[in-house]
């Protein structure tokens, strides 16, 4: 059923009500499904792989434990899966040992915003309540088990663009209810996990704004 922006919010400040988190009835709405441009399954798919093979770099880095060897199977698998190209700025960095120990761990993190995408192409099924961390098992055997682009694109089934506007809406809401607490010095509320919630908002975000940019999300609440 397609909704209104106005009918998007109100749906989620009831769960808001539900789950007693604070709101602001004034926070604006999101894109209209006319505005909201989702981008293909194919593009969604690339950014994917591309993210979890970086990820995976940055994990080794993070531990001392990225070598020539491990670099020439990263190298091969962009290659296998044709992804090299979709590598962003930051990306680079990281393959090319130039990133910052912050930016380092920031990539770790990204496993939240791959999660997103992995939910809109309908491999993971839902997104839950953002108080834990991924199944970080899960989402590399997501791809992990594909020998090829095009054997990953056989378990997607891209999800409407009313569905990902209502997590849009709804996680948009969450970011702001986190980023209240943090100004008043208070923790998350709900036990919601703020960071969580910022790599989904602005994973969310990318999927739906034409222009969005992966490597600076955008997560203005």
């Amino acid at each position: 059923m397609m909704k209104n922006p106005q009918q998007r919010k109100q749906e989620s400040i009831l769960k808001l009500q539900a789950q007693a988190i604070p709101y602001i009835d004034w926070l604006p709405h999101i894109e209209s499904s006319e505005e909201a441009v989702v981008r293909s399954a194919e593009s969604i798919a690339k950014r994917v792989i591309a993210c979890l093979l970086v990820i995976r770099v940055a994990c080794d880095l993070e531990h001392d434990q990225f070598d020539q060897e491990t670099e020439d199977f990263i190298l091969d698998l962009l290659d296998k899966f044709e992804v090299a190209a979709e590598l962003t700025v930051k990306e680079k960095n990281i393959l090319n040992r130039s990133a910052a120990p912050q930016d380092i761990i920031n990539m770790i993190w990204k496993y939240e915003a791959y999660w997103v995408l992995l939910w809109a192409l309908g491999i993971v099924e839902e997104l839950k309540y953002p108080d834990e961390i991924a199944d970080c098992d899960f989402a590399i055997q997501a791809v992990s088990g594909c020998q090829s682009l095009q054997a990953f694109m056989q378990q997607v089934k891209l999800r409407s663009i009313e569905e990902i506007l209502d997590e849009a809406d709804l996680i948009y809401r969450y970011d702001w209810a986190c980023v209240d607490a943090r100004l008043k010095q208070q923790n998350a509320p709900a036990h919601l996990n703020a960071s969580v919630v910022l790599e989904r908002h602005g994973a969310l975000n990318w999927l739906i704004q034409k222009d969005a940019d992966w490597d600076n999300p955008d997560v203005n609440t």
